[in-house]
């Protein structure tokens, strides 16, 4: 599935989704562009019970994790959709800085 939003582009995998839909913890790869191209970025995507069980005795951040109660691809996808919606109009680098905290941006270090 391909999702535009101000002319920026998110590509979402396929129809993929967890076995338990209420307890989850996966690594996605999204992808944001345009026509010309697009910059991937990586999210660990997951409950809060998943996340306290698999990784809750570290101490972290909580950068580039997306928390969910409940699986829903939609709800995914809006989102990311706002997320970058939220960025229209400004600088292309500036953007993906922005979005790196979402998912870490492949290109992070050389900003």
């Amino acid at each position: 599935m391909t999702l535009r939003y101000n002319g920026f582009v998110i590509f979402e995998g396929d129809e993929w989704q967890p076995a338990d839909l209420t307890d989850f913890g996966f690594w996605m790869d999204f992808y944001i562009g345009n026509d010309s191209g697009s910059d991937a970025f990586t999210v660990l995507v997951c409950t809060p019970s998943w996340f306290a069980r698999e990784r809750g005795e570290e101490v972290t951040s909580g950068r580039n994790v997306i928390f969910m109660p409940r699986f829903d691809r939609n709800s995914l996808g809006d989102f990311l959709k706002a997320t970058c919606a939220g960025e229209s109009g400004k600088s292309i680098e500036a953007a993906m800085l922005k979005i790196d905290g979402i998912g870490e941006w492949e290109y992070r270090h050389r900003s």
